[in-house]
């Protein structure tokens, strides 16, 4: 942009440089209305992983007894019901375990992931954890 005599910019230089700022504040108000009107969250999962920690591998069985934790999780949080299931994948003799606590019948919302279980004999054994909830 130059400068005239008198330090005042041309015209054309002056209307593009509003027009900059308009664009600038128009994308700006425009990301903010759009994140305002976002409103397909979904609830999340709010189940604390430390529950698993009592889970251990032994005579061909997954065993822990981690109910009462799920039942005491489904109340701090509002659930309905909450399924639990823990598989050690492959072919290592281990039978699978399953809990359900409540009813799991409307909206449910469901993770999986990996958890290390230590056997009886001291191997560390990862087991795929299924877990979900009905809000």
């Amino acid at each position: 942009m130059k400068f005239n005599r008198k330090g005042g910019l041309g015209f054309t230089e002056a209307i593009m440089a509003a027009m900059i700022v308009t664009l600038s504040l128009t994308a700006y108000m425009g990301l903010i209305a759009i994140d305002l009107l976002d409103d397909s969250k979904e609830p999340e999962m709010n189940v604390d992983h430390r529950i698993f920690r009592g889970l251990t591998l032994s005579d061909g069985k997954i065993t822990g007894d981690i109910e009462s934790d799920l039942v005491s999780e489904m109340e701090r949080h509002g659930y309905k019901g909450v399924y639990f299931s823990c598989e050690v994948p492959g072919d290592l003799g281990f039978e699978k375990i399953s809990i359900t606590t409540g009813e799991m019948k409307d909206n449910v919302i469901n993770e999986r992931f990996l958890l290390n279980l230590i056997s009886s004999d001291g191997r560390t054994i990862p087991a795929v954890v299924e877990l979900a909830v009905c809000v």
